[in-house]
Protein backbone atom coordinates (compact mmCIF):
# COMPACT_ATOMS: atom_id res chain seq x y z
CA UNK A 1 0.00 0.00 0.00
CA UNK A 2 1.39 3.41 -0.95
CA UNK A 3 1.83 6.22 1.52
CA UNK A 4 -1.19 8.52 1.79
CA UNK A 5 -2.55 11.37 3.86
CA UNK A 6 -4.95 9.00 5.60
CA UNK A 7 -2.22 6.44 6.33
CA UNK A 8 -0.09 9.08 8.04
CA UNK A 9 -3.02 10.72 9.85
CA UNK A 10 -4.34 7.39 11.17
CA UNK A 11 -0.94 6.20 12.38
CA UNK A 12 -0.23 9.44 14.25
CA UNK A 13 -3.78 9.59 15.66
CA UNK A 14 -3.55 6.04 17.04
CA UNK A 15 -0.30 6.76 18.89
CA UNK A 16 -1.56 10.18 20.04
CA UNK A 17 -4.78 8.70 21.43
CA UNK A 18 -2.78 6.15 23.41
CA UNK A 19 -0.52 8.86 24.87
CA UNK A 20 -3.14 11.57 25.41
CA UNK A 21 -6.62 10.03 25.50
CA UNK A 22 -9.31 12.55 24.63
CA UNK A 23 -6.90 15.22 23.37
CA UNK A 24 -8.62 17.64 21.02
CA UNK A 25 -5.45 19.19 19.59
CA UNK A 26 -3.46 16.06 18.69
CA UNK A 27 -5.91 14.88 16.01
CA UNK A 28 -5.67 18.39 14.52
CA UNK A 29 -1.87 18.22 14.63
CA UNK A 30 -1.99 14.75 13.04
CA UNK A 31 -4.20 16.07 10.21
CA UNK A 32 -1.98 19.10 9.58
CA UNK A 33 1.22 17.02 9.61
CA UNK A 34 -0.24 14.40 7.26
CA UNK A 35 -1.43 17.01 4.77
CA UNK A 36 1.90 18.87 4.86
CA UNK A 37 4.00 15.73 4.36
CA UNK A 38 1.98 14.55 1.38
CA UNK A 39 2.35 18.00 -0.22
CA UNK A 40 6.09 17.96 0.52
CA UNK A 41 7.38 14.52 -0.51
CA UNK A 42 6.60 14.38 -4.26
CA UNK A 43 8.98 17.23 -5.16
CA UNK A 44 12.63 16.10 -5.47
CA UNK A 45 13.73 19.59 -4.33
CA UNK A 46 12.14 18.69 -1.00
CA UNK A 47 12.81 14.98 -0.58
CA UNK A 48 15.14 12.91 -2.74
CA UNK A 49 16.31 9.32 -2.65
CA UNK A 50 19.63 8.31 -4.23
CA UNK A 51 20.88 4.82 -4.78
CA UNK A 52 23.32 2.40 -6.32
CA UNK A 53 22.08 -0.03 -8.96
CA UNK A 54 23.73 -3.24 -10.12
CA UNK A 55 22.70 -5.60 -12.87
CA UNK A 56 22.97 -5.39 -16.63
CA UNK A 57 23.53 -2.30 -18.77
CA UNK A 58 20.56 -0.31 -20.04
CA UNK A 59 18.10 2.31 -18.88
CA UNK A 60 15.68 1.29 -16.17
CA UNK A 61 12.95 2.31 -13.78
CA UNK A 62 13.68 1.89 -10.09
CA UNK A 63 11.05 0.95 -7.53
CA UNK A 64 11.37 -0.24 -3.98
CA UNK A 65 10.33 0.12 -0.37
CA UNK A 66 11.82 2.36 2.29
CA UNK A 67 12.51 1.48 5.90
CA UNK A 68 13.26 3.83 8.78
CA UNK A 69 15.33 1.81 11.26
CA UNK A 70 15.30 4.11 14.31
CA UNK A 71 12.25 4.98 16.40
CA UNK A 72 10.75 8.23 15.13
CA UNK A 73 9.44 9.47 18.48
CA UNK A 74 12.74 10.65 19.97
CA UNK A 75 13.82 12.20 16.65
CA UNK A 76 10.73 14.43 16.36
CA UNK A 77 10.71 15.20 20.10
CA UNK A 78 14.32 16.35 19.76
CA UNK A 79 13.34 18.58 16.81
CA UNK A 80 10.74 20.29 18.98
CA UNK A 81 13.35 20.80 21.70
CA UNK A 82 15.78 22.32 19.19
CA UNK A 83 13.10 24.84 18.16
CA UNK A 84 12.45 25.78 21.80
CA UNK A 85 9.10 23.96 22.13
CA UNK A 86 9.49 22.79 25.71
CA UNK A 87 6.05 22.83 27.34
CA UNK A 88 4.76 19.94 29.42
CA UNK A 89 3.04 18.32 26.45
CA UNK A 90 5.90 18.91 23.99
CA UNK A 91 7.84 15.65 24.55
CA UNK A 92 4.68 13.55 24.31
CA UNK A 93 3.53 15.42 21.21
CA UNK A 94 6.89 14.83 19.54
CA UNK A 95 6.84 11.17 20.55
CA UNK A 96 3.30 10.72 19.20
CA UNK A 97 3.98 12.46 15.87
CA UNK A 98 7.35 10.74 15.38
CA UNK A 99 6.22 7.26 16.40
CA UNK A 100 3.05 7.43 14.32
CA UNK A 101 4.86 8.83 11.30
CA UNK A 102 7.61 6.21 11.63
CA UNK A 103 4.97 3.47 11.75
CA UNK A 104 3.25 4.83 8.64
CA UNK A 105 6.52 5.18 6.74
CA UNK A 106 7.70 1.69 7.62
CA UNK A 107 4.37 0.21 6.57
CA UNK A 108 3.80 2.18 3.36
CA UNK A 109 6.72 4.28 2.06
CA UNK A 110 7.86 3.37 -1.42
CA UNK A 111 10.18 5.05 -3.88
CA UNK A 112 10.31 5.29 -7.66
CA UNK A 113 12.83 6.79 -10.04
CA UNK A 114 15.31 6.21 -12.81
CA UNK A 115 18.54 4.30 -13.30
CA UNK A 116 20.41 5.69 -16.31
CA UNK A 117 23.03 2.93 -16.52
CA UNK A 118 21.35 -0.28 -15.35
CA UNK A 119 18.34 -1.63 -17.22
CA UNK A 120 17.61 -4.66 -15.06
CA UNK A 121 18.89 -5.48 -11.60
CA UNK A 122 18.79 -4.41 -7.97
CA UNK A 123 18.82 -1.05 -6.21
CA UNK A 124 19.92 0.02 -2.74
CA UNK A 125 18.98 3.61 -1.86
CA UNK A 126 19.07 6.20 0.90
CA UNK A 127 17.11 9.39 1.51
CA UNK A 128 19.70 12.09 0.85
CA UNK A 129 17.52 15.21 0.97
CA UNK A 130 14.74 16.15 3.37
CA UNK A 131 14.47 19.93 3.19
CA UNK A 132 13.15 21.31 6.47
CA UNK A 133 13.08 24.86 5.06
CA UNK A 134 10.42 23.86 2.51
CA UNK A 135 8.51 21.70 5.00
CA UNK A 136 8.03 24.42 7.62
CA UNK A 137 5.74 26.72 5.58
CA UNK A 138 3.67 23.71 4.52
CA UNK A 139 3.32 22.73 8.17
CA UNK A 140 2.30 26.27 9.18
CA UNK A 141 -0.38 26.41 6.47
CA UNK A 142 -1.71 22.91 7.09
CA UNK A 143 -1.66 23.14 10.89
CA UNK A 144 -3.57 26.43 10.70
CA UNK A 145 -5.99 24.81 8.26
CA UNK A 146 -6.53 22.03 10.82
CA UNK A 147 -7.24 24.58 13.57
CA UNK A 148 -3.81 24.90 15.25
CA UNK A 149 -3.20 28.64 15.55
CA UNK A 150 -1.75 31.07 18.00
CA UNK A 151 1.65 32.41 18.93
CA UNK A 152 3.31 29.02 19.11
CA UNK A 153 2.11 27.70 15.71
CA UNK A 154 5.25 28.97 13.96
CA UNK A 155 7.54 27.57 16.64
CA UNK A 156 5.68 24.24 16.63
CA UNK A 157 6.00 24.09 12.83
CA UNK A 158 9.73 24.82 13.03
CA UNK A 159 10.28 22.03 15.55
CA UNK A 160 8.17 19.55 13.63
CA UNK A 161 10.00 20.45 10.40
CA UNK A 162 13.37 19.75 12.04
CA UNK A 163 12.24 16.46 13.55
CA UNK A 164 10.33 15.17 10.53
CA UNK A 165 13.20 16.06 8.17
CA UNK A 166 15.67 14.27 10.42
CA UNK A 167 13.38 11.23 10.53
CA UNK A 168 13.18 11.11 6.73
CA UNK A 169 16.98 11.29 6.48
CA UNK A 170 17.39 7.89 8.16
CA UNK A 171 15.34 6.17 5.43
CA UNK A 172 16.99 3.39 3.44
CA UNK A 173 15.48 1.53 0.53
CA UNK A 174 15.78 -1.75 -1.29
CA UNK A 175 14.25 -2.45 -4.66
CA UNK A 176 14.68 -3.48 -8.23
CA UNK A 177 15.37 -2.02 -11.65
CA UNK A 178 13.37 -2.96 -14.73
CA UNK A 179 13.59 -1.70 -18.28
CA UNK A 180 15.79 -2.16 -21.33
CA UNK A 181 18.62 -4.53 -20.67
CA UNK A 182 21.67 -6.03 -22.34
CA UNK A 183 23.89 -8.99 -21.43
CA UNK A 184 26.65 -6.63 -20.25
CA UNK A 185 27.09 -6.34 -16.44
CA UNK A 186 26.84 -2.78 -15.13
CA UNK A 187 26.64 -0.61 -12.04
CA UNK A 188 25.10 2.83 -11.90
CA UNK A 189 23.20 5.24 -9.68
CA UNK A 190 19.52 5.98 -9.24
CA UNK A 191 17.52 9.07 -8.32
CA UNK A 192 14.03 8.62 -6.94
CA UNK A 193 11.19 10.25 -5.05
CA UNK A 194 9.00 8.82 -2.31
CA UNK A 195 5.55 7.70 -3.31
Amino acid sequence: MALSTETIFSAIAVVAQARFPGSSSLPQIARGVANAIMAWIPDPKNVQVQGVTIGVAGVGVVSGTLKFPLPGGPIVANGLRQAGVVGLAAPGTGQAVGSGLGNALNASAQYQGASPGVGSGADTSKVIRANKATLQPLLITNLQGAGINGDTATQLSAGLAIGISNLFLIGVGFGGVSGSASPVPAASTSLSVIS
